[in-house]
């Protein structure tokens, strides 16, 4: 009888040393959160968000949105987007006229690795291009001066492009507007901004 007393009372003891050891135990804080994750097989995985945003003066005028999940680790391959339409353009307007298809949208690279306080490294390299306006081209059908809506008058596309190739720091929930660019064409400012977070 004495002997289960015993055995009782230690293990009393020992379940309320856990639970007492449990209950001092203090939450992760942010940075320890991201060291854990980094941790983690395959490292943490990411969602980037990376949204183009044109200005006509102050007012927005387009917000185009894409969000990328990759993981945090170093030598993985880039998460990659690709979006958008092939536009024709003509390249000689005769008798039958020959044209030639050129790619017009989005492409994304975008990869990540940790960096130190607990920030993460992302190497991106985006690329948009769109079509605004036309441009009016003589067919050379009529001698006369063209005028835009007759036949003798063909409307080519004109193609806007933006390139964007950097690496920045951010940490989890930070957002960065990280460049902009003047259209010297409309005078329209375009913006990029990039927001990380970290996937629990």
């Amino acid at each position: 009888m004495k002997r289960l007393i015993i055995f009782g009372f230690l293990g009393a003891c020992i379940l309320f040393q856990g639970v007492s050891a449990k209950s001092q135990d203090k939450p992760d804080t942010p940075k320890d959160a991201a060291k854990n994750a980094e941790l983690r097989p395959g490292g943490a995985q990411l969602k980037v968000q990376i949204v183009f945003a044109e200005y006509d003066g102050e007012k927005k005028v387009k917000s185009l949105p894409y969000t990328l999940l990759l993981h945090a680790e170093h030598g993985s391959r880039a998460t990659k987007i690709r979006i958008g339409s092939r536009v024709p353009v003509a390249t000689a307007i005769d008798k039958a006229a020959q044209f030639q298809y050129f790619d017009v949208g989005t492409n994304l690279d975008c990869s990540a690795t940790p960096a130190q306080d607990g920030k993460y490294q992302l190497q991106m390299y985006l690329e948009r291009s769109w079509v605004e306006g036309d441009v009016p081209v003589d067919t050379g059908k009529s001698t006369a001066a063209p005028k835009e809506n007759d036949d003798t008058v063909f409307r080519q596309p004109v193609i806007h492009q933006f390139k964007f190739d950097n690496t920045i720091n951010l940490r989890d929930g930070q957002t960065l507007e990280t460049d902009f660019a003047t259209d010297p064409l409309t005078g329209k400012v375009i913006k990029v901004e990039v927001t990380l977070s970290v996937l629990k």
